[in-house]
């Protein structure tokens, strides 16, 4: 078929023209009904005493039941295929109870045409009686109503009761590879501890070191030599200065304010200048 792709669309507008049909005929199937019941109630007056409307209504009847034969038949198989147990039943029967009237009225027409007899007469040559046949058509009507309502009511359970399955979690596969690389980290990764430092204190013979001692450790007193000024700052502001820091730069790599140079940066800086000179002397000593 794909060969021939106007074929192919000739079969894609017959199967549009079928489907059409067959939605269209559930309106002429409920106009029939509408005309059969009115005609009951009115005696008559509708379809048997109207031969327009009898026209019209065998005509209707007729577009509406032979026109959908093709359309149950594929739907048939596509709820079979779909796992869709009622609306394939519903379709089989359906199908075969219109095939099966379309038959015996074909072949009805075919020996009234054939042997040129009177409808009456061909009636006879049929093994079904015409009561049978009328009940069997009217039976496949109703159910064709019934079907096209169906097609409309969904078999599956609303979204809030459906569950979402959680997709599979991957296994996790261990190459050679990543074994390898683990591996290597391993071996890498090592464990130091870091020993604090132990003060070692030197002894001292003779009296000058013992005042040496006794200087230093006053000069270092941070309450005695800067007792306005927070030891968090104090040291800050030495380290920067041991680490090549001018002065009047301090305050901008501390990321101070100005204002701090002469209340902090400078009173620390001259105490400490002023400790490491007499540190130098007492050594000289």
């Amino acid at each position: 078929m794909k060969q021939f792709p106007s074929i192919e669309k000739l079969d894609t507008g017959i199967l549009y023209i079928l489907e059409l049909a067959s939605s269209l005929s559930v309106l002429l199937l409920a106009f029939g009904l509408i005309a059969s019941m009115a005609n009951v109630l009115t005696k008559g007056s509708v379809l048997t005493d109207n031969l327009v409307m009898q026209r019209i209504w065998a005509w209707t009847q007729c577009i509406a039941i032979d026109a959908s034969v093709a359309g149950t038949i594929i739907r048939t198989f596509r709820y079979y295929a779909e796992g869709e147990k009622v609306k394939t039943w519903l379709y089989g029967l359906l199908s075969a109870l219109l095939l099966f009237t379309a038959a015996i009225v074909l072949n009805i027409e075919s020996v009234q045409q054939t042997l040129n007899l009177t409808l009456d007469n061909a009636y006879v040559h049929v093994f079904v009686p015409v009561e049978a046949l009328i009940w069997i058509r009217s039976v496949a009507i109703v159910l064709l109503i019934v079907a096209h309502a169906l097609r409309h009511v969904s078999s599956q359970k609303t979204t809030e009761d459906v569950q979402v399955p959680t997709p599979p979690v991957a296994p996790i596969v261990i190459s050679p590879e990543l074994v390898e690389t683990l591996r290597v980290l391993l071996a890498q990764t090592t464990v130091s501890e870091e020993q604090p430092e132990k003060l070692q204190i030197t002894e001292t013979a003779t009296g000058t070191d013992t005042a040496t001692e006794e200087i230093e450790e006053q000069l270092t007193s941070p309450t005695a030599l800067f007792p306005d000024v927070p030891d968090e700052e104090r040291n800050k502001v030495i380290e920067a200065y041991k680490s090549g820091i001018s002065r009047r730069e301090i305050c901008s790599y501390l990321r101070w304010g100005k204002a701090k140079y002469s209340t902090i940066v400078k009173p620390v800086l001259d105490c400490y200048e002023q400790q490491e000179q007499q540190a130098g002397t007492v050594q000289e000593q």
